[in-house]
């Protein structure tokens, strides 16, 4: 996959591929031509596509040429004369062909100074793999490593099916985790003691691929309701950044966690307690969480990680 968010990516970009000799490989993957409608190259392509669900996910990118062992070699583009129908065709064949319907497909256009263009492709890491390609009669599961796409044996499969049936469990348990931190377990301070929101931002492939990203100062999301400075806790799973601790309750109004497997939580006040009652500041809340959801996906992004989802607990 190349390491940039998908709308960003440019001209430089991909000429970078051929200037530092990328290869094909597990999350990559280059085409010369754009898929054809003959029967096998539709074959193909849906393999291409569900292979990368099945997996990590991956980027397919469309007009360049490799040197026959699979090293970008020049960038040369395809006509964009009958983009468009070409696009809604493969659209249609992956809602129709794959079952179930892939979550995560989106197509970024680059136009070269020649006026041909290239295509990335961006499959996400599906959270309902495995998929099934059922075009024309067919009814095969595609795995990908870094010699490109396979067929998935029994045994994989079974393994697939029950890793789909676990993961919203697993991902309960990763946002319960950050939950249990507001108490100040495995943290510098807990959060103090008034209604309080606890979202978790992640990629769904978390769970599958070791990820270990260089957070730093300068990388790291900041906390939703920053005021009064910040201060910043190197751990072992990551950066704290959190509002600074009262003295009397060792508690913090707010906090963010830059984990290096690639997701972010945040934990923070929404409103008071007054008389023994919970009051929330609704009107701030809606705006909290759309920002601090966005910055982490924001910030993610620019480490290349794509397949973005979220859980909160207020």
């Amino acid at each position: 996959m190349i390491d940039k968010p998908l709308d960003q990516i440019g001209v430089a970009d991909l000429e970078a591929l051929v200037t530092y000799g990328r290869s094909e490989g597990r999350s990559l993957d280059f085409k010369l031509i754009f898929p054809g409608a003959g029967e096998k190259a539709v074959k193909d392509f849906l393999a291409d596509v569900s292979a990368f669900a099945n997996t990590d996910g991956g980027d397919m990118v469309i007009g360049v040429r490799e040197d026959g062992n699979g090293v970008a070699a020049e960038i040369v583009g395809i006509s964009a004369a009958t983009l468009d129908t070409d696009l809604l065709r493969i659209e249609d064949q992956l809602r129709n062909c794959i079952d179930p319907r892939i979550p995560q497909f989106r197509v970024q256009t680059i136009t070269l100074a020649s006026g041909a263009a290239v295509l990335v492709m961006r499959v996400g890491a599906s959270t309902v793999a495995p998929h099934r390609v059922t075009y024309n009669k067919s009814s095969r599961f595609y795995g990908r490593n870094s010699r490109g796409n396979y067929e998935m044996g029994t045994g994989e499969l079974r393994q697939a099916f029950a890793a789909s049936d676990e993961m919203p469990r697993k991902i309960r348990d990763l946002h319960h985790r950050a939950v249990e931190a507001t108490t100040g377990k495995d943290m510098p301070c807990r959060l103090a003691e008034v209604p309080a929101a606890v979202l978790t931002v992640a990629p769904m492939s978390v769970l599958r691929e070791a990820r270990d990203i260089r957070v730093t100062r300068e990388t790291a999301v900041l906390p939703p309701r920053v005021s009064g400075g910040i201060d910043m806790v190197i751990g072992l799973d990551g950066l704290v950044v959190h509002s600074p601790i009262d003295q009397d309750s060792n508690a913090v109004r707010t906090w963010s966690v830059n984990h290096r497997r690639g997701y972010v939580d945040f934990a923070w006040a929404i409103g008071r307690t007054k008389d023994g009652q919970k009051i929330i500041w609704r009107k701030y809340f809606d705006e909290q969480v759309i920002g601090a959801a966005r910055s982490a996906v924001a910030r993610l992004r620019s480490f290349g990680i794509e397949g973005l989802g979220s859980r909160w607990r207020r």
